[in-house]
């Protein structure tokens, strides 16, 4: 009988950062021990009539978009994590590229636009980094949490090839 695959592991998942302003950088983060997105939620417009005696009613807005995070085991001698930190000490906002593990072809970055191949998944996503402190704990490594605001929804494309 053959194997069901039953979904994609996070193993090999690899996440990218476009930074700067006047020039765009993409980089790659090494070692991210974990990323989550955050959810979004719409805003509630009330539109109940003044003769309505039962019920209030309403409908969606603007979406909110969620706040997420970045982990690392913080390593000084790892650039990308220098980069992460120094990024959110000035609340920069950023381009996240997060590459599932359905693939290995990288994004590139020619002109400040991004291309992602067709041959990986891919959910992208602005945000703005928030600062955060070192967290020390017994037996374990040091490690920072860096908070993101998401100001767009959580955009997945799906790998066609």
């Amino acid at each position: 009988m053959a194997k069901v695959k039953k979904g994609v592991l996070t193993q090999g998942t690899q996440v990218w950062i476009k930074s700067g302003a006047s020039t765009a950088i993409l980089t790659k983060m090494v070692c991210i021990t974990g990323i989550t997105l955050g959810d979004d939620s719409p805003t509630e417009i009330t539109n109940t009539c003044l003769e309505e005696m039962d019920s209030a009613t309403s409908m969606y807005g603007l979406n909110q978009p969620g706040e997420g995070s970045i982990t690392i085991n913080t390593d000084p001698d790892n650039l990308s994590h220098i980069t992460l930190l120094e990024l959110a000490a000035e609340n920069e906002g950023v381009e996240v590229y997060v590459g599932w593990s359905d693939g290995t072809t990288e994004p590139s970055i020619l002109l400040d636009e991004v291309t992602m191949p067709t041959a990986r998944t891919f959910t992208t996503f602005t945000a703005l980094l928030k600062d955060s402190s070192p967290t020390f704990e017994a037996d374990s490594l040091v490690q920072h949490t860096i908070s993101m605001k998401r100001q767009t929804r959580a955009r997945t494309i799906y790998k066609t090839t």
